[in-house]
């Protein structure tokens, strides 16, 4: 087989792995190895940014002024979370914050008592479901926008962006 055909081949079939069959494999067409075009084409990007539909209802469902307003909210949440800045996460929750807990509801006043409680409060598992929510798998509705299995809900209360309640009991 010449070259320019087996370029062909693998070409087309580079092609057809990134369109619909991730297994296909043309190594009995080309008598060569294809395991590495055929990784690299079935590894799915990940997606980090909110799908149109999830734009429009964050501003129609949810009530921001606009989708930046939330992005960078979010932004912001995420990082201080990951760098554990009790501080910075503790600015960006409405008070009084509930956390429920072993079936148990309780009130977190201030941010004085939420940097206090900040490891009890934060716990692995919500920090877990904040780190891996991508944005195009958020759940929005009228009450705000829901992380992960319902760990953290946000939403404009009193006209003030926040975390309004998190939920630990999610992994009980």
């Amino acid at each position: 087989m010449n070259v320019q055909k087996g370029l062909t081949i693998v070409m087309t079939s580079v092609l057809a792995l990134s369109i619909a069959a991730p297994a296909l494999s043309v190594s009995a067409q080309s008598n060569t190895t294809t395991k590495e075009v055929t990784a690299k084409a079935t590894t799915k990007a990940k997606v980090d940014h909110l799908t149109a539909e999830q734009q429009k209802s964050l501003i129609e469902v949810a009530g921001f002024d606009n989708v930046k307003q939330f992005t960078g909210f979010y932004t912001n949440l995420r990082r201080a979370v990951a760098q554990n800045n009790k501080e910075a996460v503790a600015k960006r929750i409405n008070y009084p914050l509930s956390v429920y807990s072993n079936s148990k509801k309780r009130s977190i006043l201030d941010q004085k008592q939420f940097i206090a409680e900040y490891d009890k409060i934060m716990t692995t598992e919500v920090k877990k479901a904040l780190a891996n929510q991508r944005l195009d798998k958020l759940f929005i509705r009228d009450q705000g926008v829901m992380v992960g299995n319902g760990e953290i809900w946000m939403a404009i209360l009193d006209n003030k962006l926040g975390v309004y309640t998190i939920n630990q009991q999610i992994h009980q």
